[in-house]
This record gives structure tokens, sequence and C-alpha cells, in this order.
């Protein structure tokens, strides 16, 4: 398809196309480069000292025991390493047979229903909020674990890594399938002219030709993996030691950082944590950096890849592997793993998650009534703030939705006039570089966002403001700035996907670029743009890790203003599972995850159903 840079590079430059981008539009690139500029400072900033710390009790240290003056993190470093790891073995090639069994299907008219549904599933998959997988993954998964093997009480590596594989499977295979199937479009025709079958040409010609998209996909899910805090905070056990086999239990670097935060107030094991920030944020911003790069395959190239394979096959009459195919697997061990493998993926996925769903809705569904809002208040009571509700999950409820509110009011005009001013203003340089950044801000860690909200409180209260403490206004601030890339890049994609024809009727109409932009290609793009809005309200109204870290309480009650605590669901889920005293207090966090799952997949929904198809 054609890109509109390539497009308009082509068109006739009209006078009025020398109009740059207006106050209001530079104001909102302004905002958006100062926040993510301000979150690498910061947390450098309080890092440094830390890590500039070279005594063998430091940070750097294999023993965490802060009874004894030990702080090491080595251990939850090594931890994050082996989880993420062990995650990515096995999502990786479940990811792999799901794009395979996704081709497959489609050439068999019997098949095709039960494509379409597996491709549902995996976007499905996205918008189940982490915090739902931990919480039903505590209940039923645990108990299986701990009573197959005997001992222990089923928190551990294992239990970790099964769940962390099915939350980063949907990321992978979406990232494969973008790699593979205009690779398989381009190479159908040809290989049926020589009469290779859909899984000759998928393991001869479109799968080595895609080795960059299968790589990045193995680089993106690692960064996923590496920065998830819920999983392995529910359900790896939290011990800070190097875990001799599966089934004993270890500590993440994004668990050490809650678990600190929560318990800690100054000293060393205080400070630990923001070298444990700096190093996740490190680590992911190479693994954006590395994703960005292997995505940068020039088209030529592929063309002239996938018109290579062709030719070889067709010299060896269809019967032989590409060179490149070679080079990975001898002659039919390939497609003689990915035929299996397209089978027992798509069923894994299938059992792992409607396992878990299944579960969550026989617990939570007769959890959904009146009562679990409101309890024992009268609702109308509790609505207008009369009386406090003290069993029930409305407080939650409004904290929420206060949040989502409040996040996309600060998000809104920052992300959107960014995606506006690279798809239409912004040179190739700054394009690069404004690109890069999102990127970078798009694979950092939703703790370490909450650790920069904390960092900028504690250089508040050191400098201007005394009295400054977490609270809904930093909590949506963080937020705010985690949203950012999804509205930057579906702003962009929106516009880049329009036709080139709309900006040269509007050049020949004798429209400015601002009048262009007004009243041409937002109204164009607008159902694009509000896709992207939908899916970064559902973004802030699942994530847990930023909010633990910026302002979110138990029992805080509605929201008193923007200085104030509040309650929020994926807390409330979360506080749940690990301080519940009754079986009433459990049935309410059921009740509740299958709520906030509930308003995820709304969220998804309406993102799919109003945004444009941009391949149109």
């Amino acid at each position: 398809m054609q890109t509109a840079d390539s497009a308009t590079s082509s068109a006739p430059t009209f006078p009025q196309d020398r109009e740059g981008p207006g106050v209001l539009l530079r104001i909102a690139v302004f905002t958006a480069l100062t926040g993510i500029v301000l979150l690498f400072a910061m947390i450098a900033a309080f890092a440094l000292p830390v890590i500039s710390d070279g005594s063998p009790a430091g940070p750097f240290s294999w023993t965490w025991l802060p009874s004894s003056g030990n702080f090491g993190i080595l251990p939850m470093l090594c931890g994050s390493l082996l989880l993420s790891l062990t995650a990515l073995l096995l999502a990786w090639p479940l990811a792999l047979g799901m794009c395979c069994r996704l081709y497959l299907g489609e050439g068999r008219a019997g098949q095709r229903r039960l494509t379409v549904l597996l491709r549902a599933l995996v976007h499905g998959m996205t918008a189940i909020p982490t915090v739902v997988y931990g919480f039903a993954a505590l209940f039923l998964l645990t108990p299986l674990v701990r009573e197959g093997l005997g001992q222990g009480t089923g928190l551990c590596w294992l239990s970790a890594t099964l769940v962390l594989s099915l939350l980063i499977l949907p990321t992978m295979v979406l990232v494969m399938d973008a790699g593979l199937r205009p690779r398989l479009e381009r190479l159908h025709l040809g290989a049926a002219a020589l009469g290779l079958t859909r899984l000759q040409t998928l393991a001869f010609l479109a799968l080595p030709a895609a080795r960059h998209s299968l790589i990045s996909a193995a680089v993106l899910g690692f960064g996923r993996a590496a920065g998830d805090t819920l999983v392995s905070l529910m359900l790896a056990g939290n011990a800070p030691q190097l875990p001799a086999s599966l089934y004993e239990s270890l500590r993440t670097l994004t668990a050490h950082m809650a678990l600190v935060t929560a318990n800690e107030v100054g000293g060393a094991a205080y400070n630990s944590l923001f070298a444990a920030g700096a190093l996740l944020l490190a680590v992911n911003a190479c693994i954006s950096l590395a994703a960005r790069r292997l995505s940068r395959t020039a088209p030529d190239a592929r063309a002239s890849e996938s018109a290579q394979g062709l030719a070889d096959a067709s010299g060896r009459g269809g019967h032989g592997l590409t060179a490149s195919a070679c080079r990975i697997l001898p002659a039919g061990i390939l497609a003689g793993i990915l035929r299996p493998l397209s089978l027992l993926a798509p069923l894994l996925t299938v059992i792992g998650v409607g396992a878990l769903l299944i579960f969550l809705c026989l617990r939570g569904l007769p959890a959904l009534d009146i009562a679990l809002f409101f309890g024992d208040t009268p609702p109308w009571q509790a609505l207008l703030g009369l009386r406090p509700v003290w069993d029930g999950i409305w407080p939650a409820c409004a904290g929420t939705c206060s949040l989502v509110a409040l996040t996309m009011a600060l998000a809104l005009i920052p992300g959107v006039g960014c995606g506006l001013f690279l798809a239409e203003y912004a040179g190739p340089r700054r394009r690069r570089w404004i690109g890069c950044a999102a990127d970078m801000l798009a694979g950092t860690p939703s703790i370490v966002m909450g650790l920069f909200g904390f960092t900028l409180i504690l250089f508040l209260r050191r400098t201007l403001w005394p009295d400054a403490n977490t609270c809904l206004l930093l909590a949506a601030a963080c937020l705010a700035l985690l949203v950012l890339p999804v509205l930057i890049v579906t702003t962009r994609e929106a516009l880049e996907a329009l036709p080139p024809q709309l900006r040269l009727t509007a050049a020949a109409l004798g429209l400015t670029p601002a009048q262009r932009l007004r009243r041409i290609l937002l109204p164009a793009a607008g159902r694009g743009i509000l896709g992207g809005v939908m899916l970064a309200l559902g973004r802030a109204a699942e994530d847990t890790a930023v909010i633990m870290l910026t302002g979110v309480v138990a029992n805080a009650g509605l929201p008193a203003g923007l200085r104030g605590k509040f309650e929020a669901l994926p807390f409330f889920i979360y506080y749940t599972a690990a301080q519940y005293q009754t079986p009433e207090e459990l049935t309410r966090g059921f009740g509740a995850a299958l709520l906030l799952l509930m308003l995820s997949a709304a969220s998804l929904l309406a993102a799919r159903r109003i945004a444009p198809r941009l391949t149109r």
C-alpha cells in the first residue's frame, strides 16, 4: 500500500504547503516530548546515586536481606530474565502455530469459520486485563499446580510462566501475522502455479522471508513479559532467590518494586527500587530500539526476497527448500513440524484461555447484582454521596471513571496533536526521532511509569511543594503518559492511510494546510482516531501497576478531589486476592474481575467497530 509520505513526495508543491503547524499543535508536541524527557530524566536522577554506590551490600549484590543490611537486586534481575525467557520459549512456538493455522484454515472452506473464530480469540485476548488473568489463575491454576506437585503452595515459577505465556501470546501472533500475510499474498499465485501447497508455501517461502517479523515478535514478547508486574506479583511466590527448578518461587524486578513501595519507607531498601526502575527502563528502551530496527526492512528488499524464493523453488521444480529455508532446518523437517504445531497451538490456547474465562464466569456471574455495587447502602444515597459504601464496589467504579476521564483530558490533545504533527508536518529527521521516542515510551513498563510519578512527588517535596503527595491527579498524569503512544500511533496511521487524492484535491481547491487538515483530513480520519481513543480508554481503565504507586488505596471512598486518594477496580481486585477474609469478599472480587473484563471487552469492541479498515 502506498503511504502518505510517498504520495505527498511525488505530488506537486503548492505555495500554501509552506505553512507550518499552528500554535496549538506545537504546544501539543512540546507537551508530549516534555513528558517523555521528564520520564527518563527523573528516574535517572534518582537512580544514578544508588547505582554509583559500590558497597558490597549495595543494589548490585546477590543477597536481599534488609534485616542484615544486604539490599542486592541481582536475584530479582535473574528472576525477571528467567521468567521472561521461559514464557517466551513457551509462547513463541504457540504464536507461530496460531499464525500457521490462521493461514492454512483460510484455504479450506470447512475451516474458514473456525479461522474467523481463532482470529477473534486472538484479538479478544488483548482485551483481557492482566489483573484478571492473575486473579482467575490464582484460584484455578495454583491449586492444580499444588495438587499436581504434592508440595508447596502452587505460587511458583511454573504457574507464572504458564499465565505469562498467555498474556504475551496475542502480541506475538499479531506481529507475526502482520509480517507473514503480505508475503503470503504476494507469493500465493506464483507458488500455486509451481504446484506448492499452502503448507509448502508457508514453510519454504514465507517463513524464511519473514524472519525479521519472527524475531521482532520474540523481542516484543520478551519486553512485554519483562515489563509485567501483576502476573509475577500474584503467582510467582516473590521469594528473593535463584530458583533451582520450575516448582520453586522467584521474584522479578517489577514485583520487587511494588513490594518495596508497599512495605518500606526510606533507607537502602527503599532506594533499591530506583535502581530496579532504571534497569527496567534501560532494558525496555533497548528492546524497543531493537524491534524498531528489525521492522525497518525495506519493501524492495522484502519483494526481492519473495521473488528470489519463487525463483529457487522454480529451479528445484517446486519440491525443494529455498536457500534461506535450508539455513533453518533440513528439507521436510520444517513442514513436518508446522502441521502438528498448527493444530496443537490453537487447542492449547483455547483450553488455557477458555478455562480461565469459564471459571471466572462461573464464580463471577452470581455476584453481578445491585448488592455488588452498593452492598447494604440504598443506591440513591450512595449515588448522591450521602452515605458511604463499605461492602460494595461503587467507590471503585466511581474512582475508575474519574481516573479514566481525567487521563483522557490530559492525554487527548498531546497524543492526537503529536500524531497530526508526525503525519502532516514533520520532516524525515523529526519523524524518525519523535517516532523513536514514542516507541520507547510504548515499551515502558507500567510499574516504571508509576515509579516516575513517585519520583516526581519526591522531587516536589524536596524543592517546590513540601506537602506534595500521591493523588488522583498524579495517577491520571502518569496514565496519560502511558496511553500517549496509543493516541500518537493511531492518529498517525489513520491520517497516513487516507488516499493521496484527498491532499491533491485540497491543494487544487486552494486550501491551506490548516484548512485541509481541519475540513478534509480530520473528518476522513476521525473514525480511526476515535478508535485509538477507545483503545486508550480501555488501557487506562485496566492498568493496575501505575496506580499502585501513585495514589490508589483501599477503602478510600468516593474521590474527594484531584489531590485526594481514590479507589479503582483493578486495585480492588488485586487487594481482594491478597487480603480477603470471608467468602463474601472473595465473591465480590470475582464479580469485580468479571465487570472489569466486560468493560475492557466493550472498549475493544467499540474501537474495532468505529475504527476504519485502514487497508481500504
